[in-house]
């Protein structure tokens, strides 16, 4: 069940470097060698940007086609209609066209095609506009196929003034083309990479000594920690189908309108697999809203370098009871907890464990009000929005984004207070 992968922007480009690394190393495991390449050899990959720059830093271990490059001469100037709608330059808006065709062709190379991976971030202009538009062209186009958005939060300290708008408005088409929706968000990470540098190290580490570079690679473990073979989704003879990306939907998705996704995740060559779960479950209770309860709709584990097969006896006697407690699951959802386990760890280490945790909870709504926030405070006072505007978005296009993200707000906190 074959997936393909589409790198959008700087952003999502940038993060395919030590991505790319970690599913090469799947190559490497019997029965996994098709799983994120062709069978010439070539990466299942779509690499799309509104400027060449980091397209043209792709290392040449990198085995993509070179017919899946796509680049443009502008940029999209950080602005959400300007990378939706394109530029007023006529020989510099083939991009989405050209990448639409790029993932057709790699479309036809697949045994099986399940669905699209779209890696982009949530604030620049390439990636939330032209983001947005590629992923409503593929649902258009194939719409019997999954579709799950990989989307990079940017830092609330600001990395632009306009994050705020991009945001609101790329969240209203993911939630209505995407069919599960990863929010990484920056912050969450860099303080993640600040408490191991800590427990590491006596002496104190601050934000500014943590690169980019850094954060790509930590998003780029939580998410192979999810999309990487399993041995629990292989057949009996160690063959990997590739089901991970489409049973995370089943699994942490069961109702359309709540599909946001949040991904904590540690490794450790000491710890046991009961505290390794201590500490990703403790860890993510740490990122929760504090208005509201934190409540889980469901759960997925996925443990791997579990080489004595242990992990699953764990859970039987009691990592179960101790992740149900950890994320406080709803009541109605009487199977909201999935484990998956695998004896190699593509993600760490040599001799290392890691264990992700994938959880659709009400963590989301610190982003989504922080969002709503920032935007609406924009919104009221006119700021910036005349360059929407000359873009193509109107009025009516904020209005609507807006009351969508109020009412994706109203369905989780109904959860919370449920």
């Amino acid at each position: 069940m074959s997936a393909v992968h589409v790198h959008i922007g700087q952003c999502g480009n940038q993060l395919s470097l030590p991505l790319w690394r970690n599913y090469s190393k799947c190559r490497s495991n019997h029965g996994q060698e098709q799983v994120f390449f062709s069978l010439d050899g070539w990466q299942r990959s779509v690499h799309i940007d509104s400027e060449p720059k980091v397209l043209k830093s792709l290392p040449q271990s990198m085995k993509v086609r070179e017919t899946n490059l796509i680049k443009g001469k502008r940029g999209r100037g950080t602005n959400f209609g300007l990378g939706y709608n394109g530029t007023r330059f006529q020989n510099d808006n083939h991009i989405l066209d050209d990448g639409c065709e790029a993932v057709r062709r790699e479309i036809e190379r697949c045994d099986l095609y399940s669905g699209a991976i779209v890696y982009h971030s949530l604030s620049g202009g390439t990636g939330s506009g032209l983001g947005a538009h590629f992923i409503e062209s593929l649902k258009e186009n194939f719409p019997c196929h999954n579709i799950i958005s990989c989307a990079v939060a940017a830092c609330a300290s600001g990395e632009s003034p306009l994050q705020s708008y991009n945001a609101l408005l790329s969240l209203q088409w993911l939630q209505s083309y995407a069919d599960a929706v990863i929010i990484l968000p920056n912050d969450y990470y860099i303080k993640h990479l600040n408490h191991i540098l800590l427990s590491e190290n006596d002496d104190a580490i601050k934000n500014s000594q943590i690169s980019f570079k850094d954060v790509n690679s930590v998003i780029a473990n939580n998410l192979c920690g999810v999309f990487a073979p399993t041995d629990t989704l292989s057949t009996s003879r160690g063959i990997s189908l590739g089901q991970e990306p489409w049973e995370l939907i089943r699994t942490l998705t069961p109702m359309p309108s709540t599909k946001f996704i949040n991904l904590t995740q540690h490794m450790s060559k000491k710890l046991t697999w009961e505290a390794l779960a201590s500490k990703t479950v403790q860890y993510n209770s740490k990122n929760k809203n504090h208005a509201i309860p934190m409540k889980t709709i469901s759960a997925l584990t996925v443990a791997r370098g579990d080489k004595e097969n242990i992990f699953m006896t764990a859970v039987k006697s009691s990592l179960d009871k101790k992740i149900r407690k950890g994320v406080n699951f709803i009541d109605w959802n009487t199977f909201p907890l999935d484990c998956w386990t695998s004896k190699t760890n593509v993600i760490g280490a040599p001799e290392s464990r890691s264990l992700t945790l994938a959880i659709n909870s009400t963590n989301v709504l610190d982003y989504f009000q922080t969002v709503l926030s920032n935007s609406s405070a924009k919104l009221n006072a006119g700021a910036y929005i005349h360059w929407y505007f000359r873009n193509g978005i109107t009025q009516d296009i904020f209005d609507e984004s807006t009351e969508t993200l109020h009412q994706l707000i109203s369905d989780y906190e109904s959860i919370g207070s449920g």
